[in-house]
């Protein structure tokens, strides 16, 4: 069924019903009724990528996950969505995975779906080929990069100072007496790079001694976390805190304490980051740096809100984490 049915089935001309669907003045009250009814009858609606072509409007907007399973990134993703349908947009989502090219793969599907703008959540996607990517194919449109920066005119970068947040958590745990403190991180973005230069610029802000056996990478799994914190806590039995680079990581520190007849926060400290559900769920439920992703969400609705009106932006917003202090420390 497409306009000109419509416009038989009325009795009118499909110039006629277009002016009904567009909400258009210009048509007798009776006339629009009668359309609007019988609209209503064949569950007729409007092709919408048709009339984004028309007018060169699409009002739909894609969003870019690296792992649609990441729940700080699927909470992000969410509260853009929620904004934009606010602002009368659709939402396409996608997951693309850790693979360069599956990432341009996927921004070429949004550009053939010809989005209007696009949101990259994830520091990872903060790479060259990424770069190369959006000038091929989306160097027309405004993107926003949550976590994450590419350095060209219609690319936007909101940016937590994670590097700062893990800093002021071994500021804080000095404070409470510690002076042995490690790090597990899972070392594959951006953001993991900053976490950890965080933690070093920490220790040595605290005239700390370091050793690089208080740093270990592990993969971002729960059970591998259990048997990773374990192996890490029997080879430094002199650790009193460990700071993790995700929330998921800190409740497998958790269960390996409990499995080692250890006491959290007694006998040790842990530390997440996200300050996802996961830390609140845990038993004791886990301190965690806040990298705030409803003011992400926020920020980078309204950012790719304002490039898309042509309005003048920031290259790159800062966002500060906060420090949310639970049962795991003391």
């Amino acid at each position: 069924m497409n306009i000109y049915d419509i416009a038989t089935l009325a009795g009118v001309s499909h110039t006629t019903v277009s002016r009904v669907i567009n909400d258009k003045p210009g048509v007798k009250q009776e006339t629009r009724e009668k359309i609007l009814k019988i609209l209503d009858e064949q569950a007729y609606f409007p092709n919408s990528h048709a009339r984004g072509l028309a007018s060169n409007e699409n009002k739909v907007i894609g969003i870019i996950v690296i792992d649609v399973r990441n729940i700080h990134h699927i909470h992000t993703a969410f509260h853009i969505e929620e904004a934009f349908t606010q602002y009368g947009y659709v939402s396409v989502i996608a997951s693309c995975g850790l693979d360069d090219s599956k990432q341009e793969e996927y921004l070429k599907v949004m550009a053939s779906r010809n989005v209007e703008g696009l949101v990259l959540i994830g520091s990872r996607f903060q790479n060259n080929n990424m770069k190369k990517s959006i000038k091929k194919y989306l160097s027309d449109k405004p993107v926003v990069i949550a976590n994450g920066y590419i350095e060209l005119d219609n690319v936007c970068g909101v940016v937590v100072n994670e590097r700062k947040g893990v800093s002021n958590v071994v500021d804080f745990l000095v404070s409470k007496g510690h002076k042995n403190i490690g790090f597990m991180n899972d070392y594959v973005t951006y953001s993991a790079h900053n976490k950890q230069e965080g933690f070093l610029d920490g220790i040595r802000k605290n005239n700390l001694m370091f050793n690089e056996k208080n740093i270990k990478y592990i993969k971002t799994e729960l059970e591998n976390s259990e048997i990773e914190t374990e192996k890490f806590l029997k080879e430094n039995p002199n650790i009193t805190a460990i700071i993790y680079s995700e929330d998921i990581m800190a409740v497998g520190a958790i269960k390996a304490c409990v499995k080692m007849g250890l006491k959290v926060p007694e006998d040790i400290n842990i530390i997440g980051f996200n300050n996802s559900i996961y830390s609140d769920i845990s038993i004791p439920t886990i301190s965690s740096i806040d990298n705030r992703n409803t003011a992400m969400g926020d920020r980078c609705s309204k950012a790719l809100y304002s490039m898309l009106n042509g309005e003048k932006t920031e290259a790159i917003y800062h966002l500060m984490p906060k420090f949310k202090v639970k049962d795991s420390t003391n």
